[in-house]
């Protein structure tokens, strides 16, 4: 059984919904974003298809196939950022401790600094505000963020 059968489809669905939070923490909108951002977004979802973890890549593979789907249904979810945010950490803490890092290492390390670098200057580094965003998101997933790599986990 994959990471999916754990959960039920409202759980899942907000596990798939992590992503586009964290593209909406990042850019600042929750509906409407710009389709550069889209773009970068994407590209970054590639990145982090590479990422440790079952239940992270089984994430980003589903986001990944339907993503304008996806995209359509979370623009129409009503949650705020911080609460999806939330609600993500808490259906990743019912997992093994370690599939929980992984999964906040690749939403926040390798998808939001991705999309933080896109967005960045000349798209070759996050801007300062954007680290701040990220810090704020890793806060809200009740993980520290390690300034000295740009990564999340344990400093």
């Amino acid at each position: 059984m994959g990471a999916t059968g754990k959960f039920n489809p409202n759980e899942w669905r907000t596990l798939q919904f992590a992503p586009f939070w964290m593209l909406s923490s990042l850019a600042g909108v929750h509906r409407n974003f710009d389709p550069l951002e889209v773009e970068g977004f994407s590209r970054s979802l590639d990145n982090a298809a590479k990422a440790r973890g079952r239940l992270a890549r089984e994430v980003i593979a589903s986001v990944s196939e339907n993503r304008d789907w996806l995209l359509e249904e979370f623009e129409r979810d009503r949650r705020t950022i911080a609460g999806g945010l939330c609600a993500v950490a808490d259906l990743v803490a019912r997992t093994p401790i370690d599939e929980a890092r992984m999964f906040k290492e690749m939403l926040v390390g390798t998808l939001g600094r991705s999309i933080a670098t896109a967005r960045g200057p000349f798209g070759r580094a996050p801007s300062i505000e954007d680290i701040q965003k990220l810090r704020i998101v890793a806060q809200l997933l009740a993980d520290t963020p390690n300034p000295s790599t740009g990564h999340v986990g344990a400093a």
